[in-house]
Protein backbone atom coordinates (compact mmCIF):
# COMPACT_ATOMS: atom_id res chain seq x y z
CA UNK A 1 0.00 0.00 0.00
CA UNK A 2 1.24 3.48 -1.04
CA UNK A 3 1.39 5.61 1.58
CA UNK A 4 -1.05 8.71 1.52
CA UNK A 5 0.16 11.74 0.50
CA UNK A 6 0.00 14.17 3.21
CA UNK A 7 2.40 16.83 2.61
CA UNK A 8 -0.03 19.39 1.83
CA UNK A 9 -0.92 18.99 5.47
CA UNK A 10 2.79 19.75 6.48
CA UNK A 11 2.85 23.53 6.76
CA UNK A 12 -0.32 23.39 8.78
CA UNK A 13 1.79 20.97 11.41
CA UNK A 14 3.27 23.67 13.63
CA UNK A 15 0.19 26.10 13.72
CA UNK A 16 -1.39 26.16 17.59
CA UNK A 17 -4.81 24.38 18.14
CA UNK A 18 -7.02 27.12 17.70
CA UNK A 19 -6.25 27.44 14.00
CA UNK A 20 -5.92 24.39 13.02
CA UNK A 21 -9.56 24.03 14.24
CA UNK A 22 -10.60 27.30 13.13
CA UNK A 23 -9.51 26.00 9.66
CA UNK A 24 -11.39 22.81 9.92
CA UNK A 25 -14.70 25.05 10.61
CA UNK A 26 -13.99 27.20 7.78
CA UNK A 27 -13.79 23.67 5.54
CA UNK A 28 -16.92 22.27 6.77
CA UNK A 29 -18.85 25.41 6.46
CA UNK A 30 -17.83 25.80 2.45
CA UNK A 31 -18.60 21.97 2.12
CA UNK A 32 -21.79 22.67 3.87
CA UNK A 33 -22.22 25.60 2.38
CA UNK A 34 -21.75 24.10 -1.66
CA UNK A 35 -23.87 20.58 -0.18
CA UNK A 36 -27.06 23.47 1.28
CA UNK A 37 -26.61 25.28 -2.58
CA UNK A 38 -26.03 22.54 -4.85
CA UNK A 39 -28.10 19.61 -3.37
CA UNK A 40 -30.23 20.56 -0.94
CA UNK A 41 -31.57 23.92 -2.51
CA UNK A 42 -33.01 21.91 -6.16
CA UNK A 43 -34.39 19.24 -4.45
CA UNK A 44 -36.77 21.10 -1.90
CA UNK A 45 -37.49 23.18 -5.26
CA UNK A 46 -38.80 20.16 -6.67
CA UNK A 47 -40.43 19.02 -4.17
CA UNK A 48 -41.81 22.03 -4.05
CA UNK A 49 -43.49 22.28 -7.57
CA UNK A 50 -44.48 18.60 -6.86
CA UNK A 51 -46.63 19.37 -3.60
CA UNK A 52 -48.23 22.27 -6.11
CA UNK A 53 -48.87 19.30 -8.82
CA UNK A 54 -50.35 17.28 -6.00
CA UNK A 55 -52.84 19.99 -4.71
CA UNK A 56 -53.30 21.04 -8.61
CA UNK A 57 -54.25 17.12 -9.60
CA UNK A 58 -56.20 16.60 -5.63
CA UNK A 59 -58.42 20.02 -6.98
CA UNK A 60 -59.26 18.11 -10.44
CA UNK A 61 -59.68 15.00 -8.74
CA UNK A 62 -62.63 16.10 -6.69
CA UNK A 63 -64.11 18.51 -9.12
CA UNK A 64 -64.67 15.01 -11.36
CA UNK A 65 -65.76 13.39 -8.69
CA UNK A 66 -68.24 15.89 -8.20
CA UNK A 67 -69.42 16.04 -11.55
CA UNK A 68 -69.10 12.30 -11.39
CA UNK A 69 -71.80 12.11 -8.68
CA UNK A 70 -74.02 14.12 -10.18
CA UNK A 71 -73.77 12.75 -13.48
CA UNK A 72 -77.08 10.56 -13.90
CA UNK A 73 -78.87 13.80 -12.27
CA UNK A 74 -77.31 15.69 -15.58
CA UNK A 75 -77.94 13.17 -18.06
CA UNK A 76 -81.49 12.71 -16.86
CA UNK A 77 -82.00 16.84 -17.16
CA UNK A 78 -80.04 16.14 -20.78
CA UNK A 79 -82.81 13.75 -21.81
CA UNK A 80 -85.58 16.32 -20.37
CA UNK A 81 -83.74 19.11 -22.55
CA UNK A 82 -84.00 16.40 -25.25
CA UNK A 83 -87.69 15.80 -25.48
CA UNK A 84 -88.55 19.40 -24.44
CA UNK A 85 -86.49 20.64 -27.39
CA UNK A 86 -88.41 17.95 -29.82
CA UNK A 87 -91.56 19.14 -28.62
CA UNK A 88 -91.04 23.03 -28.80
CA UNK A 89 -89.16 21.80 -32.47
CA UNK A 90 -92.78 20.06 -33.44
CA UNK A 91 -94.68 24.08 -32.34
CA UNK A 92 -92.13 25.76 -34.36
CA UNK A 93 -92.75 24.72 -38.41
CA UNK A 94 -90.00 24.50 -40.73
CA UNK A 95 -90.04 27.72 -43.98
CA UNK A 96 -91.31 24.62 -46.01
CA UNK A 97 -94.32 24.54 -43.73
CA UNK A 98 -95.68 28.37 -43.34
CA UNK A 99 -97.89 28.82 -46.42
CA UNK A 100 -99.95 26.22 -44.62
CA UNK A 101 -99.84 26.98 -41.53
CA UNK A 102 -101.06 30.76 -42.46
CA UNK A 103 -103.77 28.86 -45.47
CA UNK A 104 -104.91 27.16 -41.68
CA UNK A 105 -105.14 30.70 -40.15
CA UNK A 106 -107.34 32.19 -42.76
CA UNK A 107 -109.60 28.83 -43.09
CA UNK A 108 -109.80 29.32 -39.34
CA UNK A 109 -111.27 33.21 -39.70
CA UNK A 110 -113.32 32.77 -42.20
CA UNK A 111 -115.12 28.75 -40.68
CA UNK A 112 -115.51 31.64 -37.80
CA UNK A 113 -117.66 33.62 -39.96
CA UNK A 114 -115.34 36.69 -40.20
CA UNK A 115 -114.45 38.59 -43.87
CA UNK A 116 -110.69 39.07 -44.67
CA UNK A 117 -110.38 42.63 -46.12
CA UNK A 118 -106.34 42.15 -45.71
CA UNK A 119 -104.01 39.47 -45.53
CA UNK A 120 -100.41 40.60 -45.67
CA UNK A 121 -97.75 38.36 -45.22
CA UNK A 122 -94.78 40.85 -44.09
CA UNK A 123 -91.33 39.81 -44.49
CA UNK A 124 -89.44 37.42 -41.94
CA UNK A 125 -87.66 38.78 -38.84
CA UNK A 126 -84.80 36.12 -37.82
CA UNK A 127 -83.54 35.83 -34.23
CA UNK A 128 -81.61 33.51 -32.59
CA UNK A 129 -83.12 29.76 -33.18
CA UNK A 130 -86.30 31.43 -34.91
CA UNK A 131 -87.87 33.59 -36.79
CA UNK A 132 -91.06 35.95 -36.68
CA UNK A 133 -93.21 35.70 -39.32
CA UNK A 134 -95.86 38.20 -39.27
CA UNK A 135 -98.84 38.73 -41.50
CA UNK A 136 -101.10 41.99 -41.08
CA UNK A 137 -104.11 41.41 -41.16
CA UNK A 138 -107.96 43.65 -40.85
CA UNK A 139 -111.19 41.92 -40.68
CA UNK A 140 -115.00 42.13 -40.06
CA UNK A 141 -117.19 39.93 -38.61
CA UNK A 142 -119.59 40.33 -35.30
CA UNK A 143 -117.92 40.03 -31.90
CA UNK A 144 -118.87 36.51 -31.22
CA UNK A 145 -116.85 35.58 -34.76
CA UNK A 146 -113.98 36.84 -33.58
CA UNK A 147 -113.23 34.86 -30.19
CA UNK A 148 -114.96 31.81 -32.05
CA UNK A 149 -111.89 32.79 -34.41
CA UNK A 150 -108.88 33.70 -31.65
CA UNK A 151 -110.32 30.35 -30.05
CA UNK A 152 -109.34 28.13 -33.00
CA UNK A 153 -105.99 30.27 -33.54
CA UNK A 154 -105.53 29.56 -29.91
CA UNK A 155 -105.86 25.71 -30.47
CA UNK A 156 -103.69 25.14 -33.47
CA UNK A 157 -100.55 22.95 -33.27
CA UNK A 158 -98.64 25.32 -34.18
CA UNK A 159 -97.45 28.57 -32.23
CA UNK A 160 -99.87 31.20 -33.69
CA UNK A 161 -100.22 34.88 -31.50
CA UNK A 162 -102.86 37.57 -32.89
CA UNK A 163 -101.55 40.75 -31.31
CA UNK A 164 -101.81 44.44 -31.54
CA UNK A 165 -105.70 44.60 -32.06
CA UNK A 166 -107.43 47.35 -32.82
CA UNK A 167 -111.21 46.80 -32.79
CA UNK A 168 -113.60 49.58 -34.11
CA UNK A 169 -117.24 49.56 -34.78
CA UNK A 170 -118.16 49.22 -38.26
CA UNK A 171 -121.42 48.87 -40.07
CA UNK A 172 -124.11 47.48 -37.65
CA UNK A 173 -124.06 44.54 -35.78
CA UNK A 174 -120.17 44.37 -37.68
CA UNK A 175 -116.80 45.16 -36.22
CA UNK A 176 -113.43 46.10 -38.09
CA UNK A 177 -111.00 44.18 -36.43
CA UNK A 178 -107.35 44.84 -37.51
CA UNK A 179 -104.25 43.51 -35.92
CA UNK A 180 -101.32 41.28 -36.52
CA UNK A 181 -100.86 37.17 -36.69
CA UNK A 182 -97.41 36.33 -36.54
CA UNK A 183 -96.13 33.07 -36.37
CA UNK A 184 -92.75 31.46 -36.12
CA UNK A 185 -90.92 29.32 -37.53
CA UNK A 186 -87.03 27.18 -37.09
CA UNK A 187 -84.36 28.37 -38.05
CA UNK A 188 -81.52 25.53 -38.90
CA UNK A 189 -78.27 26.55 -38.84
CA UNK A 190 -75.72 25.08 -41.25
CA UNK A 191 -72.62 24.10 -39.47
CA UNK A 192 -69.34 25.49 -41.22
CA UNK A 193 -67.30 22.60 -42.54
Amino acid sequence: MESLNLEFFRPMLPLPLWQKLLGLLFVVVILMGAYFALGWMPVQDEIEQARGQVEQQQMQLKRNQHLAQNLPKKRAEYEKLKVQLSIALELLPKKSQIPDLLESVTRAGTNSGLEFKVFKPRGESVKEIYAEVPVDIVVTGTFRQLLTFLKRVGEMQRIVAVKHLTIRKGQGDLLRVKGNVMTYRFVEHKTKK
